[in-house]
């Protein structure tokens, strides 16, 4: 319960920090399922930004599908031990 509290709190962050002068579309990269609708719904509503969410089910996933060359993402969240793999791979 205490890890869901904490994605909870993170997305929510993630989705309204610096973002109140942002236009058109925010394109995020992130876990499946860990991304409440609800919260997407608000940010929209509040803020008049579109917000597409591509999901993947582990950081394999999501490090084969950026070296495969899928650009256009405005935040990408990996686990913590893949930051340095995908600092390395620019």
């Amino acid at each position: 319960m205490k890890r869901l509290l904490s994605m909870y709190i993170a997305a929510a962050a993630m989705l309204t920090l610096g973002t109140a002068t942002a236009e058109g579309e925010l394109f995020i990269y992130n876990w499946t399922e860990y991304t409440p609708p609800e919260l997407i719904a608000k940010f929209e509503k509040e803020t008049g930004i579109k917000v597409s969410v591509d999901t993947y089910d582990s950081n394999e996933t999501l490090l084969a599908k950026l070296q495969a060359g899928a650009t256009g993402y405005d935040l990408v969240v990996p686990s913590q031990n893949f930051v340095p793999i995908l600092i390395n791979e620019g």
